[in-house]
């Protein structure tokens, strides 16, 4: 378990300036970024604050029973420990499945896609196998030829004939499009997608297209080949000054994470938040609830997927032959970063 000497060490900021931080002490005074990292820190270690244990210290609420021959479950990542710590999402996806796991009692081997051997499988006498993302064709038939239930947690495209539990990135991202519209927004631009195959585009181009606003110079990559220097913000701002065309009303940031950097950005461009430019983001981490002024975002809620994920497992193991998708809805946390 981690503890505030650790995130101190990591930081260089007191224990009791971080366990003031961490327990939202409305009277610290701290730099928006020692308080920004000392969360993100918390986060990547997973801490848990004392208030927080007490109040999980008492009797599970759900009553769980798992299959008698149950031995243990696969769990497949596509990413190392050391590259979790960046995609706080998925950190929150295996933390659901591993707390869904131990409240049924149920033991997790690890084990990367990329060593991954089916074969292994039937001689370790693993029962089933959840794979965080998708798995290529040829390792679900050789998993399913062992007679061992596969299931998908988020993965990027749902295939039909397996159970997945997910949440629609897409219609994630109409919801938060749609959300800034019915409150007046008339241009917002989304900022700092890795690929023009994002769930995100899809969900926004739709509404927008649909409201008669879709421009896609109004959309923003990392890494743009259009232009150098600066952040993705600065970028997008130079092609409005280049263009001519209004200034964008709202920015949809891609994950909370680059917020800190989109407000600095603004902030230096004498922009103010929300009264010149609204601001909302992606996923509801840590880092949200302690920006001046806090952000707007949608929450993904990716706990909750992954104990789905477990609980579609364990009634392939109970008999159910037919495949279930289970989508879990986002909601959008309203804070102070939207007018």
């Amino acid at each position: 378990m981690a503890t505030l000497k650790q995130i101190s060490k990591m930081t260089g900021v007191a224990e009791s300036t971080i366990s003031r931080v961490l327990n939202r002490d409305p009277t610290l005074s701290i730099t928006d970024e020692k308080r920004t990292l000392v969360i993100e820190t918390a986060e990547k270690l997973q801490y848990v604050t004392p208030r927080a244990r007490r109040s999980r210290s008492g009797p599970d609420p759900v009553s769980l029973r798992k299959p008698e021959e149950l031995v243990s479950l696969v769990l497949v990542h596509f990413l190392t420990s050391q590259e979790e710590l960046s995609r706080p999402f998925y950190i929150g996806l295996r933390k659901g499945i591993e707390a869904r796991c131990e409240a049924y009692g149920i033991n997790i081997v690890r084990i990367l896609e990329k060593d991954m051997d089916a074969a292994s499988l039937h001689t370790a006498r693993h029962s089933g196998v959840l794979s965080i993302g998708q798995l290529e064709p040829d390792m679900v038939e050789a998993i399913n030829n062992l007679g061992i239930p596969v299931v998908l947690a988020h993965p990027a495209k749902p295939p039909t004939l397996l159970d997945v539990a997910y949440v629609d990135v897409a219609s994630a991202s109409a919801m938060l499009c749609e959300w800034l519209l019915a409150r007046g927004i008339k241009r917002p631009a989304l900022v700092g997608l890795a690929a023009e195959a994002d769930g995100r585009l899809d969900g926004y181009r739709s509404v927008m297209q649909q409201a008669g606003g879709y421009d896609p110079d109004n959309v923003f990559y990392d890494g743009d080949p259009d232009a150098t220097g600066g952040t993705a913000v600065d970028r997008l701002f130079e092609r409005f000054e280049t263009s001519g065309k209004p200034f964008p009303d709202a920015l949809i940031i891609h994950k909370d994470q680059t917020a800190v950097e989109v407000y600095q950005a603004l902030e230096a461009r004498g922009l103010k938040i929300p009264d010149d430019i609204s601001v909302v983001g992606f996923n509801d981490s840590a880092v949200a609830s302690v920006l001046r002024p806090k952000l707007t975002t949608i929450r993904l809620d990716a706990g909750v997927i992954g104990e789905a994920a477990v609980d579609l497992l364990m009634e392939r193991l109970a008999g159910r032959k037919t495949a279930k998708h289970v989508q879990i809805q986002p909601t959008v946390t309203v804070r102070a970063s939207t007018i």
